[in-house]
């Protein structure tokens, strides 16, 4: 079952620039940021891009993920780190990402504080992936992840004395958990409140 999801970039950007975003800065993590890129094209449903992690890499191998990384000096803000890093990854020029706002910082395990840059691709898709990071790259149509059977919540729980909600989503054989899910699901309930 598809939902009907409606993406206006305007007014997904009005929608988070007029949220109270939670901002982290931790001793000891590195500052991390990820593009979530919702591709517009005519004659398809809008979607959200992911790309499968090599199974052999020394962080997050196999790991379902947006492109992104950690911080490079040179990087002038997140957006920065977000945009460079999806070009290296997936080859998408930088011409081609809209930004539309920042969702909430979210720490992970690993000692990361990945920033979320919230962003439209405007198709036609052009991209080349890049073989020594990525495994694969798909597109989950919104209304697809809004449906409430590709939901799970997996419980709650705590880190670094914060309770957060466990969620995951199914598309075809792909399992989109942590802080990928937790992306999806910020960005999925500012759509759905459009």
């Amino acid at each position: 079952m598809t939902e009907h999801v409606s993406f206006d970039p305007e007014r997904l950007r009005r929608r988070i620039a007029a949220r109270q975003r939670l901002a982290v800065s931790l001793d000891g993590f590195f500052p991390a940021a990820v593009l979530v890129p919702i591709v517009t094209e005519p004659g398809q449903p809008d979607r959200l891009l992911f790309t499968e992690r090599r199974h052999d890499l020394s962080t997050h191998a196999g790991q379902i993920a947006f492109p992104g990384g950690k911080q490079d000096p040179e990087d002038v803000d997140a957006a920065a780190t977000a945009i460079r890093e999806t070009t290296e990854e997936l080859g998408i020029e930088p011409a081609a990402i809209e930004v539309l706002g920042t969702l909430d910082d979210v720490p992970t395990p690993t000692r990361f504080v990945i920033t979320p840059i919230v962003a439209r691709i405007r198709g036609p898709l052009v991209m080349r992936p890049n073989p020594a990071e990525v495994a694969s790259v798909f597109a989950a149509d919104l209304g697809s992840l809004a449906d409430p059977g590709r939901y799970t919540s997996n419980g709650a729980r705590s880190f670094l004395g914060v309770t957060y909600e466990m969620h995951e989503y199914r598309w075809e054989t792909h399992r989109i958990w942590g802080a990928t899910a937790r992306m999806v699901h910020q960005v999925m309930a500012l759509l759905d409140s459009e």
